[in-house]
């Protein structure tokens, strides 16, 4: 079935984006007249006179820039009153996602949209399986967030697309995976994250794995160290010990899934009797992992990397947040992913002329290669020249249109004296000062702070770690990658860097925290780079020692 999906994708879906590709300034303007004619009705579209816009140039001359904040009120008002604020159709569904004031973001999800998401997730599937990888052939292990998190007062349903995808699937397709979508339901990460390691060590031909962020994967190796002893037990019992623990609709969901066969229980008996048993060990034949890769995600994926095979491909996942589905990864050799250009409308401002309030907007026909914009996007579930803050690269073309990877959040930046530090910066001089020290740090933070003006580096490392020889080095090498930083630290403007040694555990309740204040388990990001201001972690409960003091 699956191969007959991927035969239909390449006589239909395919060439469809191939013609897309070959003139993007056309496509991009015929997506944006239809956008504004299905959505003149509405509050928004009224405001700003869709029905008046003609060309590109009408659009950005009546439609300034948008935020959440902005359209907040339009979108609470249309779930509230069920009135066409934003959208002439109505969302069956809001994606949660953590917001700039701390109260939650509701993206409106379409059913268009949902459609549209199921055919971005299939055409990324369809270039591994039509490079020859046999990632597919065995089972299949993703990870994603919730389906249904909770229900607005007005009952309108809000969790995660990625999750109603997941959830909707045909049975005959869920009979691949190993975890059923009830699983993703707990709310317990411990206990869920058990639960999907004791449904997948009793499958040993896992050929794909797939989630958005290394660091959940990252998460399901330490447990699986810390717990291997337990889910051998369960193994042997063919139990769950914590069963007692899980709700009568997800017991039922993997009650029958527990068995295990009589060589693959002495197969763990000796991969689980290691201390550090690997992905490698679990799964021999796993052929693909997916998931983001770019930005601080590439400093779990580091730590990942060395549990896996050799053999196994990590291909990035592609742009994508709970705002919208932005590329489709169509090299399986590269990273860089093309933009969905059929289904929103994008538009550029290239990265120095947006930080020094020069807003030059450019159409994606118009970007240059090998360069680094901002994002703003209009979507067809209501969001309208909304700025992602995000900053992407643009790295090679797919016909004639510029593919992209992202690089990092745009507030993941610093300048308390004028040195303008990147988060891309910050991890490329941290992974330097691991190297030349010999150590690694899976998790690390450095905080900004403006008296005395310096920074902070939080770091827990996977062992000992010199901190007067770290600051040194990062030091060093931010001088390096940075000619301002560098002439900031000379000029006597910016203290030394203080390293802080946390201890084991400040990675999970770092993370706990911000999962707390609604940030999404899934979409979970470590940003590496903050203002000491923005930082609301009880860091020194791990501090482990302090040279300030």
């Amino acid at each position: 079935l699956i191969r007959i999906r991927m035969l239909w994708l390449r006589l239909t879906a395919w060439p469809r984006l191939e013609e897309w590709s070959r003139a993007p300034g056309r496509t991009q303007r015929r997506l944006l007249r239809s956008i504004l004619k299905r959505n003149a009705t509405t509050e928004f579209g009224h405001q700003h006179g869709f029905r008046e816009i003609r060309t590109y140039d009408d659009y950005r001359a009546r439609v300034p820039v948008q935020t959440y904040e902005s359209l907040r009120p339009l979108i609470e008002r249309q779930d509230r009153e069920q009135v066409a604020a934003v959208t002439s159709k109505h969302p069956v569904l809001y994606a949660q996602t953590s917001g700039t004031t701390g109260a939650p973001k509701y993206i409106p999800v379409l059913e268009q949209s949902i459609a549209q998401h199921r055919l971005c997730q299939n055409l990324s599937a369809f270039v591994q399986f039509k490079a020859g990888h046999d990632a597919y052939d065995g089972r299949l292990l993703a990870i994603v967030s919730p389906a249904v998190e909770g229900h607005l007062s007005t009952g309108t349903p809000y969790g995660s697309t990625s999750g109603h995808l997941y959830q909707n699937m045909p049975k005959v397709m869920q009979a691949k995976y190993v975890v059923p979508p009830e699983v993703f339901t707990i709310d317990n990460y411990d206990l869920k994250y058990l639960l999907i390691l004791r449904l997948a060590i009793v499958e040993r031909n896992i050929t794909y794995m797939g989630t958005a962020n290394p660091s959940t994967i990252l998460r399901l190796i330490t447990m699986l160290e810390e717990h291997r002893l337990d889910l051998l037990h369960d193994v042997e019992t063919g139990g769950f010990s914590h069963a007692s623990k899980l709700s009568p609709d997800v017991f039922d969901a993997i009650e029958h899934r527990l068995a295990c066969s009589r060589t693959r229980r002495e197969e763990l008996r000796a991969i689980l009797g290691s201390e550090y048993p690997a992905i490698r060990d679990l799964w021999p034949f796993l052929k693909l992992l997916t998931t983001w890769t770019g930005g601080s995600c590439g400093i779990a994926l580091d730590s990942v990397r060395a549990s896996l095979s050799p053999t196994t491909r990590i291909a990035e996942l592609g742009y994508l947040s709970s705002e919208f589905f932005g590329t489709i990864i169509v090299d399986a050799q590269s990273n860089s992913g093309l933009p969905t250009l059929g289904h929103n409308f994008f538009e550029f401002v290239a990265k120095s002329s947006w930080e020094n309030d020069d807003h030059d907007f450019l159409l994606l026909d118009q970007l240059e290669d090998d360069a680094e914009y901002y994002v703003f996007v209009t979507t067809q579930t209501g969001l309208y020249r909304y700025l992602m803050n995000d900053i992407i690269r643009t790295a090679g073309r797919f016909h004639a249109t510029p593919l992209i990877q992202f690089v990092q959040k745009g507030k993941g930046v610093t300048s308390i004296t004028g040195e303008k530090l990147y988060e891309s910066q910050v991890i490329e001089a941290v992974k330097a000062a691991e190297n030349a020290a010999g150590v690694s740090a899976p998790f690390f933070i450095l905080v900004a702070d403006t008296e005395p003006p310096g920074y902070r580096l939080l770091i827990e490392p996977a062992g000992q770690l010199d901190g007067a020889q770290f600051s040194e080095l990062i030091d060093h090498h931010l001088s390096e990658i940075n000619l301002e930083y560098a002439q900031k630290r000379s000029s006597g403007r910016l203290h030394p860097v203080v390293v802080i040694v946390l201890a084991p555990g400040a990675a999970e309740a770092y993370k706990s925290e911000c999962l707390s204040r609604g940030q999404r388990e899934g979409q979970f990001k470590v940003q590496v780079l903050q203002l000491a201001t923005d930082l609301s972690f009880d860091y020194e409960t791990y501090a482990q020692e302090d040279p300030r003091e």
